[in-house]
């Protein structure tokens, strides 16, 4: 049989299954906001002016020959977009300098020469570029929204047209008014799950539209278009985070894996460490995921092909990152396991065991991508790396949108109907109450937390949303939601 090359099937089944590559441990959630507005929106802009004046150098310190103040100065003199003939070279830096901290404010702008290394940290049509490293993720989900949360998605496409935010504004003097007409495609066309969706896929689909339109009857009600635009990225994101750990669901019919919120404040509590295990499970079922669409893969083989096999590279004519030695031991084991089992057993044992191998080879991986988009997103906590074992613990900006996805404003929940919120939007679970312990227990839990430090920590949770002013504890110790008709 042909050779097996572990990149070639990790890329046909991202893109057979997937519908990006979830393989970059340096995603940033301004990746995923460039990617879903250029979907949304429908256009990149000609940001060269923006280049021009914001980028003074590189993470070494070292200014592009085309972007010297001397030049920069020049090029505003010549669109006439200065006044002052005695503005100072050291001036202009000084200010170029704050402009180029606040576009890469996230960080995502890791080469100011290299337009695929671009996402810029704004909020207007203007900002939006041609198709960055580690913005398919973000085409895809503002594909989803297009599609399935048409509303929304058009309000934030109108919202991109304003172009009176203070980053824009400040901005004006080089913004170019004609945007490319560089249509983006969405990513989900072709994915074999939406082909043939199954109940999993279609719950997610209507909770993601019931949610986006529960959003935008707050964004409707907002005065700050940068505001709204951030909140709309962490909407994004933890879709994203949910779709990747609903794999498994679409696809193999396994259940639901359900995100255990942690609101203790205490690494070491049981409410901690169930969250963690909460967490646990949802890689562990990307893991399995993963392996069977490698095992799909496989399919084009037949067992007694597998077990004759060559030890598979990385990618041709590459040398190997790990191990040769150790890789070909593994590939051995795996060949060991499979004789012993029938034909479909054997792909998947085969399916895993390069799911393995690609750990040990890639320092990318889809866990490494979940892990870095869920700290740096605020759903995962701690943020270190020096922590492993990470829970779901949402910042206040997260949880904002997720209380602003399931509650409409001026509408009033008790806590009871609020819990079911959470569960039937955003896949949530908090407390202890009989809902939620079903849920818990029909998932597959194991439980390190009983029902009195589940209950606990609903009763953090209200105080929380009490100290947002989104909640009210009321003389019998019931908990209203209200969020007000302003947000």
């Amino acid at each position: 049989m042909e050779k097996l090359y572990l990149k070639k099937l990790r890329d046909t089944v991202d893109k057979r299954f997937v519908g990006f590559k979830p393989n970059g441990s340096s995603v940033k959630p301004v990746h995923i906001f460039s990617g879903a507005t250029r979907v949304i929106y429908g256009k990149s802009a000609d940001t060269s002016g923006i280049k021009k004046l914001s980028y003074v150098a590189n993470a070494k310190g070292k200014t592009p020959a085309a972007n010297t103040p001397e030049k920069v100065l020049s090029f505003l003199k010549e669109i006439d977009a200065i006044e002052d003939e005695d503005i100072r070279i050291d001036e202009l830096t000084s200010f170029r300098n704050i402009l180029q901290k606040l576009l890469s404010a996230d960080d995502g702008v890791f080469s100011g020469t290299d337009d695929s290394m671009v996402s810029y940290s704004a909020g207007s049509r203007y900002f939006i570029t041609r198709f960055a490293m580690y913005e398919d993720a973000g085409e895809f989900i503002g594909g989803l929204i297009k599609e399935y949360c048409p509303e929304l998605s058009l309000y934030i496409s109108k919202l991109l047209e304003d172009n009176d935010d203070p980053i824009t504004v400040l901005f004006t003097p080089v913004l170019i008014d004609e945007p490319d007409r560089l249509y983006a495609e969405s990513r989900h066309v072709d994915i074999e799950a939406f082909a043939q969706q199954s109940d999993a896929l279609k719950k997610f689909l209507k909770e993601l539209r019931v949610s986006g339109e529960c959003l935008l009857a707050h964004f409707q009600q907002h005065s700050n278009s940068l505001t709204q635009l951030r909140l709309f990225n962490f909407f994004c994101i933890y879709n994203l985070v949910r779709y990747l750990s609903l794999l498994e669901a679409f696809y193999c019919g396994e259940s639901i894996r359900p995100f255990l919120l942690d609101f203790s404040d205490d690494s070491q509590s049981s409410i901690a460490r169930a969250s963690v295990m909460s967490y646990t499970q949802v890689h562990r079922s990307i893991s399995r995921f993963y392996a069977w669409g490698y095992a799909q893969e496989l399919k084009a083989f037949s067992k007694e092909e597998l077990l004759s096999s060559e030890t598979p590279e990385y990618e041709p004519n590459k040398k190997s990152k790990a191990d040769e030695k150790e890789l070909a031991r593994i590939w051995e084991l795996a060949k060991s396991d499979a004789a012993l089992v029938d034909e479909d057993e054997a792909r998947l044992i085969f399916g895993t065991t390069i799911y393995d191998m690609l750990a040990l080879q890639a320092s990318s991986h889809p866990v490494n991508y979940l892990r870095a988009i869920g700290i740096l997103s605020g759903i995962l906590y701690p943020p270190t790396n020096f922590h492993v074992n990470k829970r779901f613990a949402l910042s206040q900006d997260v949880l904002e949108m997720v209380v602003r996805a399931c509650v409409a404003p001026s509408e009033t929940l008790s806590g009871a109907e609020l819990r079911e919120r959470l569960w039937e939007r955003m896949g949530v679970l908090i407390g202890g109450s009989d809902f939620e312990m079903r849920k818990l227990h029909e998932s597959g839990s194991i439980l390190q937390a009983d029902s009195d430090s589940l209950n606990h920590n609903f009763d953090r949770f209200a105080d929380t949303l009490e100290a947002m002013n989104f909640a009210e504890i009321m003389a019998d110790g019931i908990l209203q939601i209200r969020l007000g008709g302003t947000a």
